[in-house]
């Protein structure tokens, strides 16, 4: 775990634990964090799509979705 200082503008936090439902700075960000790291993941599976290197149905995505 690390600790770093940074300034984060006031309304942009709090309008991010009001999309989140996160109380505090720290689950804000790991939240964000967690968000981007999906999204890559998410992308790069896009980019596999069609190339026979995965063979993924329907449900086995949604299972994926359901269990991320």
């Amino acid at each position: 775990m690390s600790r770093t200082t940074v300034d984060i503008d006031e309304e942009l936090l709090a309008e991010a634990k009001e999309a989140t439902g996160r109380n505090s700075i720290k689950g804000v960000v790991e939240y964000a964090l967690m968000e981007v790291v999906r999204k890559k993941r998410l992308e790069k599976l896009a980019g596999l799509k069609g190339s026979g290197i995965i063979r993924l149905t329907p449900e086995d995505l949604e299972e994926m979705r359901r269990s991320d």
